[in-house]
């Protein structure tokens, strides 16, 4: 029983937003009302919800146990745990006791506590994402930058006519993207929106329709019961 209910419970809420969004969803919602399909969704956000807490707990597992142990890295752990409990409670914990409304309007706050109401403008929490989180960010991509550039002079190795074609587009738009290429040719711009517009835009459509597909047949895969790999163990 512990497969055959998950299975059947795919199959049939798989079935149905499958039949929503691709049959005859519109004469189902008009039987219902649109009772069923607002019933359903809320069932899904309340699963999700719980999903988000099963996340916070398996963070919490991981990283206490590395601090305890000591392990390497274990300094990333403690941070990321300080980190995790500061925006609990300055973003959740502390919202409701200082006068924000369960509706999610903000209701009266005492003068001088502004700064602890929850993700209002001027709060602890949202300082941390604006001065924290969002310069972070920025660094991450920032050294990405340096490591797109070593994969990308190990992959313009001229060895083959497709690696050919690779290094030549490149080099077009590293330099019709910069002031240097439109003052050697005029035309540099001009090719490299030409290049971006359509012989990308052609290249991503064709990787998506195929993306498209195979989550397609995974899906009906999983619907179906082929595929019991989300189970966990063996299937």
């Amino acid at each position: 029983m512990r497969r055959e209910i998950p299975l059947f419970l795919t199959f049939l809420f798989g079935t149905f937003f499958v039949s929503m969004n691709f049959l005859q969803g519109d004469r189902l919602r008009e039987a219902t009302g649109g009772f069923l399909p607002d019933q359903i969704n809320d069932w899904m956000s309340i699963i999700i919800s719980f999903t988000y807490v099963l996340g916070v707990g398996n963070v919490l597992r991981i990283h206490v146990k590395k601090v305890a142990r000591r392990e390497n890295g274990w300094g990333y752990s403690a941070a990321t745990l300080a980190g995790l409990a500061a925006m609990m409670i300055y973003g959740l914990i502390l919202w409701i006791p200082l006068g924000i409304a369960f509706d999610g309007q903000p209701a009266s706050v005492e003068p001088g506590r502004e700064w602890m109401t929850g993700m209002q403008t001027g709060s602890v929490f949202n300082w941390f994402y604006d001065a924290v989180y969002t310069p972070m960010q920025s660094t991450m991509y920032a050294l990405l930058a340096f490591f797109i550039s070593s994969a990308a002079f190990r992959a313009f190795r001229v060895r083959s006519f497709q690696a050919a074609l690779l290094a030549v587009t490149a080099l077009l738009l590293i330099v019709g993207g910069v002031p240097l290429g439109e003052t050697v040719w005029s035309g540099f711009p001009e090719l490299t929106s030409w290049v971006m517009e359509i012989l990308q835009t052609a290249g991503k459509r064709a990787i998506l329709i195929g993306a498209a597909l195979g989550a397609i047949s995974t899906g009906v895969k999983i619907i179906l019961g082929v595929e019991k790999s989300y189970l966990g163990g063996r299937a």
